[in-house]
């Protein structure tokens, strides 16, 4: 059993990473719940063929305000008796299950000036502290664009971080701080890097320490097609399955032990 935390900023990708990964490991016959901690994406549900809970988690405890109340004023307290009970019996009004693959929706910003995620992020953080997990499973969380979740804790709760890199200088920056990040949190990290060809691969794998980077993809227009028209992204290539290989292995070795990826090749998605 494994925590997947997977960011990246925005438009690089981390999405489909997470869909396709989730996918990957149901299909090793893992049991998982994708949580949704990203406030603004609003069709993570149809990537995944999952439909939407009737409710997120925020409302499910009472609302945005006594969440902030709870996590931040200390004037109320959440009852978190709900997560003892493991992912299988997380509240069906935010939980929805296709077979092996569940979907929990953190909260998004549903109106004019609700403020920034921070209660999100503060939220997410203390649900997977809480939550039980048995052997078979795995959560892999999708977060908010950028590294505001580092600044949380969110990490703090999380076994594994994955970063999804595009061929920007925007995400090379990113990598340099979630190295430190990282770092500070003593979590290990890791990359998928994204829509990429072999010139942009080679430039990023220049910038990047190549044993860490455990996924090659090229820019798949099947995948842009599928999004558009808000259908499930259907089967993972073969570098997202040599991902969930090497995250299941991690998730067997012994935490002193350091387990590195084989060397890949890319992707045609």
């Amino acid at each position: 059993m494994m925590k997947v935390l997977v960011f990246g900023k925005g438009g690089s990708g981390k999405s489909t990473v997470v869909a396709l990964l989730a996918k990957a490991l149901v299909k090793h016959g893992f049991k998982v719940l994708v949580v949704d901690s990203d406030e603004s994406n609003m069709t993570l549900h149809r990537m995944i063929g999952v439909d939407a809970a009737p409710s997120t988690l925020t409302d499910y405890l009472g609302g945005r305000r006594r969440v902030v109340e709870a996590l931040f004023k200390c004037k109320s307290e959440i009852d978190w008796s709900f997560t003892e009970k493991g992912i299988s019996g997380l509240p069906r009004e935010c939980v929805t299950w296709q077979g092996r693959l569940g979907l929990l929706v953190v909260g998004k910003v549903s109106g004019f000036g609700e403020g920034c995620a921070c209660p999100l992020n503060a939220l997410t953080r203390e649900f997977l502290r809480k939550v039980k997990m048995s052997s078979g499973e795995m959560i892999i969380i999708d977060t908010d664009a950028g590294v505001e979740h580092f600044g949380r804790g969110v990490e703090e709760a999380c076994d594994l971080l994955l970063m999804v890199v595009d061929p920007t200088f925007e995400s090379l920056v990113m990598v340099e701080r979630a190295e430190k990040f990282a770092r500070e949190a003593g979590k290990p990290l890791y990359y998928v890097l994204n829509k990429v060809d072999e010139k942009s691969r080679d430039l990023l794998i220049e910038r990047i320490p190549r044993n860490k980077v455990l996924a090659l993809l090229c820019y798949c227009n099947d995948w842009i097609m599928k999004s558009l028209k808000g259908e499930p992204l259907g089967e993972p290539p073969p570098e997202i399955e040599k991902l969930a290989s090497f995250i299941i292995k991690r998730s067997y070795a012994p935490p002193s032990i350091s387990t590195e990826p084989d060397n890949h090749t890319r992707s045609e998605g």
